[in-house]
């Protein structure tokens, strides 16, 4: 088993979202989709699972510009009543 990238494998995937402080209102953060106008630079990428964590912190919520509202609000949904 390689320990290492083999030369020519693909490199990992980018994050599909990005967390970010609310411009508004300060210890709340914003998840948007990474191609999101309002992600902009400086927020941390993460993965549809972190993004899911993300927003079900308090003070956290979803951008309503981008897919990140209808996508992710509707997976957490889906998810309550299991566990």
């Amino acid at each position: 088993m390689p320990t290492r990238r083999l030369p020519g494998s693909s490199p990992p995937p980018a994050p599909g979202w990005v967390v970010r402080p609310a411009p508004e209102r300060r210890g709340r953060t914003v998840v948007h989709d990474a191609a999101c106008r309002h992600a902009g630079s400086g927020g941390k990428g993460l993965g549809t699972l972190e993004a899911l964590d993300a927003l079900m912190r308090a003070g956290a919520h979803a951008c309503t510009d981008c897919d990140a509202s209808a996508v992710l609000i509707s997976a957490l949904e889906l998810g309550e009543g299991y566990g």
